[in-house]
């Protein structure tokens, strides 16, 4: 069943913009279709087309439950700005893995110092439909490297995936018992020496991903595997 993003108004989803055009033109749906909706909470919506005008289709709600693929741990992706091609392969590879949130920033190896947040929410959007996700993940805006560091203060656990790394593995009591959990990742550049110590002073357990130097999309989906797996998320 075909599944779409909208606002609730009471026993009805309104569906409009991006998401109407793809109802109406691509999938070429029909009043009394049926379909999922999802507006942003925790719910999934079994829905039938009642009425789709210019400007948006106003879907009936049959029945409801709760979305069984909404996370249970709330985790934080922190990601250094990478190259548009990692860039497009992170943030799906995130969505599927169950992080809440994204967050990118800059730093003296970033060569890139700006991020189209529109596109990255949409990106967020499809990949929410596609993994069957009912509430979206939150985007934040490009931060410089020194706001990434005071952000880290509001999490139970920070894993820091750090290549300088050669001892300390990923053990799964790290994040166990955690609710907010954040996940720091380089860029294909990598961090500076003073980057990897304000990190580490910061809380976070810097870890080791083994001997082969990663690429940076790799790394994401290596890490938040493990968090996800180990946090029973």
């Amino acid at each position: 069943m075909k599944r779409f993003f909208g606002r609730k108004d009471k026993n009805f989803i309104i569906v409009e913009g991006g998401e109407l055009q793809h109802l109406k033109k691509v999938l070429r749906m029909r009043e009394g279709d049926e379909v999922i909706a999802c507006a942003n909470d925790e719910f999934e919506y079994f829905c039938t087309i009642e009425e789709i005008s210019p400007s948006f289709a106003r879907l009936v709600i049959n029945s409801s439950q709760l979305c069984p693929a909404t996370p249970k741990k709330h985790i934080t992706l922190i990601q250094m700005l990478p190259k548009k091609d990692y860039l497009d392969s992170i943030v799906p590879k995130s969505i599927e893995l169950g992080a809440s949130e994204l967050m990118f920033f800059t730093s003296q190896y970033t060569i890139g110092k700006q991020l189209r947040t529109d596109r990255i929410q949409q990106q967020v959007l499809t990949a929410c439909k596609q993994c069957e996700r009912s509430m979206l993940a939150h985007v934040h805006e490009l931060e410089k490297f020194d706001k990434m560091i005071e952000f880290l203060a509001g999490f139970d656990v920070v894993v820091f995936a750090n290549e300088d790394e050669h001892e300390n593995k990923f053990m799964p009591e790290l994040v166990e018992n955690a609710k907010k959990i954040a996940v720091v990742i380089g860029n294909e550049a990598g961090f500076t020496d003073e980057e990897r110590e304000k990190i580490i002073a910061a809380g976070g357990k810097s870890i080791t991903l083994g001997s082969r130097i990663l690429r940076c999309d790799t790394a994401v989906a290596a890490v938040l595997a493990l968090v996800g797996v180990f946090s029973n998320n």
